[in-house]
């Protein structure tokens, strides 16, 4: 059994008031501290019954809906509106979370679980505040090739002469599946994220899902992605710390796995033991998959295995 309560922690950009969900087993002793960074353009309420698995397994959850996001909007129309420097705010939030769970927590070890472009901020994070965390795992990542490092400013240049509301056609889920339609047989443009119709419906009729992205918030995430995929991130942990790379081999999102094994190889190369771990049949979304138990089991082991060490 478990306790799900929400709360409001101020934003880094001195505005906005940051959704959080707070996930507490009601039985000792606890184990841990996991905390999640949702992708773009979703919300923390879809790791429910996933947060829920690790609340019942000894796990205290918590995540907060990233600035422009969900609950941390006071309305709809709201989506998407954040700062200049909303990469900044993003990460700054994380660890102002952070500081509020280990500080309720200060002797249980802590975690950071990262997905999708929230991995990219999570590899930041940790690369930024080794020493706060126990372990992270990158679910759902990819790399960035390097040659887009050269296109960087273009493309910045490119999303300041684009209007700041862009429009539905222009949301990243969309212009990303247009792209990869072709590469899947079921012709639609969420294909990407995920084999499970369930999870995709769910998607498309969630109010808080898959939203236009702004010319701020798609500046935000381009910066996220390219900042995410330094390698300095992996050269700042310690040799000892535990990460896992979680990703399903369908996803196009992480080049089918390739991405996904580039990214772990840069934190091999910095002498660290990654584990990875591919999914045959997954997309995107693998904790919305068919076989989303198996991926609950892994990280479950992978979090008992870090605590041991």
């Amino acid at each position: 059994m478990m306790k799900r309560t929400q709360a409001y922690f101020s934003s880094d950009n001195r505005i906005s008031k940051i959704f959080t969900l707070i996930w507490t087993p009601e039985k000792e002793p606890l184990k841990g501290v996991v905390q999640i960074a949702p992708s773009f353009g979703e919300h923390i309420g879809r790791y429910d019954e996933f947060a829920s698995f690790l609340a019942e397994n000894g796990f205290v959850v918590c995540g907060a809906d990233h600035v422009g996001h969900g609950g941390s909007v006071t309305a709809p129309e709201e989506l998407g509106a954040v700062n200049d420097d909303a990469h900044l705010t993003v990460v700054r939030d994380m660890d102002t979370l952070q500081h509020i769970m280990h500080k309720r927590y200060p002797d249980l070890p802590y975690f950071l679980l990262g997905a999708g472009v929230g991995s990219f901020a999570a590899r930041i994070y940790a690369g930024a505040f080794p020493q706060k965390l126990t372990g992270a795992v990158f679910m759902g990542t990819s790399q960035i090739p390097d040659f887009v490092w050269a296109l960087s400013d273009p493309l910045q240049a490119l999303l300041e002469r684009l209007p700041a509301n862009l429009s539905s056609a222009a949301a990243p889920d969309v212009l990303f599946g247009k792209l990869t339609m072709r590469l899947y047989k079921d012709n639609s443009e969420l294909s990407w994220l995920s084999v499970n119709e369930e999870n995709l419906i769910g998607y498309i009729t969630d109010p808080y899902t898959g939203f236009p992205m702004t010319r701020q918030l798609t500046a935000a995430m381009l910066q996220l992605l390219l900042r995410g995929s330094h390698e300095k991130n992996a050269h700042a942990l310690p040799p000892e710390f535990p990460v896992m790379f979680v990703s399903g081999a369908k996803d196009s999102f992480g080049f089918f796995g390739r991405g996904v094994i580039r990214a772990s190889d840069l934190y091999a190369a910095a002498g660290l033991a990654p584990e990875v771990i591919l999914y045959p049949t997954d997309r995107h979304e693998i904790l919305h998959e068919d076989d989303r138990e198996r991926v609950f089991g892994d990280v479950l082991r992978f979090l008992n295995t870090s605590i041991q060490q």
